[in-house]
């Protein structure tokens, strides 16, 4: 990438994927941005052309926006500032920073993730299960695919992120374990934890355990072992990454802040009712800010 000699450099990007603007709901819900405006002091923007929102950054070259939701606002937020002139990303580390959905085989509510791989859930071949009922799996991998759909990240990368965050103290709530207990899988009982695993993104905002195994399925089928994380947006960052050759200085940091399915004494449509709830998503924002900020201090180090 050519820079303008006058464009800003920037050492980190961090990634959420929404503010104010990009979210809305029935409930009074914090955004992915807001902890971090508190805490870091983002006194200048840059106007980007294609971008969700200004680009914010601090005087030693911390940056933050929100991306949007979904594979394309994210893809293109991404490769417009990647492309711009006003901004050298060449040597940054881009870190996205935000909540995901979990399977509670596999963690629970307030844990964060580093994902390791990056597996995209929508480009497939699905059927519906009434359809065809004799057969006990409803997708399968693209035939005419040119690639396998999935990004791994830098091995070494993770390691480094994992190594300095797997002892930081994570928030935990009463309201949000009376959520988690609700649930008879071991996992999604535990409290909060750090972890590694792949995330699993898709526009569609699936829900249950039918779709679940199809989910898993997959991933298996990718080799990216058991998805740990559920959300919109990383497939698009790691493709616009990819593309201008920057996926090796990628993470992913997702806290939990709902389940990817009903537990037993809940319908699917129950559960999506009372899906997000403030609890729970106040709890996985904190929980990032406290992992995201420990890995950021260490890159700045690097």
């Amino acid at each position: 990438m050519t820079k303008n000699v006058s464009s800003t450099e920037l050492q980190i990007l961090l990634l959420p994927a929404f503010a104010d603007d990009d979210f809305v709901s029935d409930e009074a819900l914090p955004n992915e941005i807001e902890r971090w405006f508190d805490a870091y002091d983002f006194s200048s923007e840059i106007d980007v052309s294609g971008a969700n929102m200004p680009v914010f950054h601090t005087d030693d070259g911390i940056g933050i926006t929100a991306t949007g939701m979904g594979k394309s606002e994210s893809a293109t937020t991404v490769a417009a500032i990647l492309a711009s002139p006003k901004i050298d990303c060449s040597n940054a580390y881009f870190l996205t920073v935000g909540v995901a959905g979990t399977t509670p085989e596999v963690g629970t509510l307030g844990s964060v993730f580093i994902a390791d791989a990056v597996v995209d859930w929508d480009c497939k071949q699905r059927w519906a299960e009434r359809d065809d009922p004799d057969d006990d799996r409803t997708v399968q991998l693209l035939p005419y695919r040119p690639r396998d759909y999935v990004y791994r990240l830098n091995e070494a990368l993770v390691e480094d992120a994992y190594d300095r965050a797997r002892d930081v103290t994570l928030r935990d709530s009463k309201p949000v374990e009376r959520l988690r207990n609700r649930y008879s899988q071991p996992a999604a009982r535990e409290p909060p934890s750090v972890g590694v695993g792949a995330t699993l993104c898709g526009d569609e905002f699936w829900h249950g355990k039918t779709v679940a195994e199809d989910a898993q399925w997959l991933v298996e089928q990718y080799d990216a072992g058991t998805y740990a994380t559920t959300e919109m947006e990383e497939y698009g960052t790691a493709t616009a990454l990819d593309r201008f050759g920057l996926l090796h200085r990628y993470l992913s940091i997702r806290s939990v802040v709902n389940f990817d399915r009903p537990h037993e004494r809940q319908t699917v449509r129950e559960s999506l009712a009372t899906d997000l709830g403030k609890p729970a998503v106040e709890l996985g924002m904190e929980n990032t800010f406290r992992v995201g900020s420990r890995v950021v201090e260490g890159l700045k180090k690097r």
